[in-house]
């Protein structure tokens, strides 16, 4: 699956040795005391799996089933387990994230790891790598002459390496993404269609699960895509800024067909993440952004949102190592944002691709960027998004320009 006449051996492996050292590396830094362990999602999703897990453990195989699939979910036998889960939101999931998927994800890898911790996540670091190797595929597929740009970006940006090797919904994100678009272009060439549209479902299935905000942003690019390969002589912005404003305009007006709207969900994550800083005494809370649930407000507040969601923490806003890491690689985002402007490219390789990666990104860094007040979720929230933007602008930026200007 990993062999390649794009990239040697050699490189593929020190990727994934990469991956399993920032992996070893997150371990290490959520477990320097109790305290920060206890707070930390890579182990809160964890001791909540273990709750269901002893339920087998305990010769419960049908408590277990139940609570795995959520199956029979009311009944009485299962309250003195939910009573210990502390995370797993009982009720009506929230329409921007939910952690059931990934709790009873670590409760099933439970069976075959005997529930432990570094079996998981060894399973799912190389979860994470398949999908980011996936996406690269796609990726290398459209744009052969970028192979080793791609191959950087997915593999050594520091941010995306480091929040996609943890038990988080992070890595299971991008796995579901990668499935999406890999088996969906091997669809759309003909190849085994009606199977791989299975698996696409299903991919969509899982990101609507983990993440339900995530399948809102990327339906109308999706669609979008669909509508340039089966009708190219479409310019190619017009469909995708077609679909991002009846998404826009169903988020406006979702009130009438949910029964909390997109928009007042967003403000709500918004006020959960300030409230649980404030009571954290978090040090990377920042003012939140003031707007209101409607789309003149959303609209108005976007730019700050992008802005904020790729450039900060700044450098003087770091107050400890991850966000030293993170300030920096907004300095090198910036930077390539500056070449842009001065080296931009006149043709691409595949406008269909460009457009897909820009709207997915710049629609994901708007609903990150409002809902989150807290530099160092931030960091890590933004990381699919990140992934495709960067990706867009590597498709953008006239190389060769800065080769000769450098040599």
């Amino acid at each position: 699956m990993f062999r390649s006449r794009a990239i040697p051996k050699l490189w593929i492996n020190i990727a994934y040795i990469v991956k399993l050292i920032a992996a070893v590396t997150m371990l290490f830094i959520y477990s320097r005391s109790e305290t920060i362990k206890r707070d930390a999602d890579i182990f809160r999703f964890y001791d909540d799996a273990q709750v269901i897990f002893s339920a087998l453990e305990d010769g419960n195989i049908s408590i277990y089933t139940k609570l795995l699939t959520g199956k029979n979910a009311n009944d009485k036998e299962l309250q003195r387990y939910y009573i210990q889960i502390n995370n797993f939101e009982f009720g009506e999931s929230n329409s921007l994230s939910s952690n059931r998927f990934i709790i009873r994800y670590i409760a099933f890898l439970s069976i075959f790891t005997l529930g432990t911790y570094g079996g998981i996540m060894i399973f799912t670091v190389f979860l994470s790598f398949t999908g980011l190797w996936w996406i690269f595929l796609f990726f290398y597929s459209k744009m052969k002459r970028l192979k080793w740009f791609i191959f950087g970006i997915i593999f050594f940006t520091p941010s995306i390496v480091y929040w996609t090797s943890g038990i988080l919904k992070e890595s299971l994100i991008l796995f579901a993404i990668s499935l999406l678009i890999n088996c969906g272009n091997y669809a759309l060439q003909g190849k085994h269609p009606f199977k791989r549209a299975i698996i696409v479902l299903l991919s969509l299935l899982v990101i609507y699960s983990i993440k339900p905000f995530v399948l809102f942003v990327i339906i109308p690019p999706l669609l979008a895509y669909l509508w340039i390969h089966f009708r190219p002589s479409q310019r190619t912005f017009v469909p995708y800024f077609m679909l991002a404003f009846i998404a826009f305009s169903f988020a406006s007006e979702s009130d009438k067909y949910m029964d909390i709207s997109i928009f007042n969900s967003l403000l709500d994550k918004q006020l959960q993440l300030t409230e649980l800083a404030i009571n954290d005494n978090s040090g990377s809370i920042i003012s939140p952004i003031m707007f209101e649930a409607n789309s003149i407000s959303i609209a108005s507040n976007s730019p700050i949102a992008i802005i904020n969601t790729l450039f900060r923490p700044m450098m003087w806003e770091a107050n400890n190592l991850l966000a030293i890491f993170a300030s920096v690689e907004n300095m090198f985002i910036l930077l390539f944002i500056i070449l842009l402007i001065i080296y931009p490219r006149m043709d691409v390789d595949d406008s269909n691709v460009l457009w897909f990666s820009l709207v997915f990104s710049i629609i994901y860094f708007i609903i990150i960027g409002l809902g989150t007040p807290v530099l160092g979720a931030l960091s890590r929230y933004r990381v699919p998004g990140l992934l495709f933007f960067l990706l867009t602008i590597i498709q953008l930026l006239d190389i060769d320009k800065i080769k000769a200007k450098i040599l």
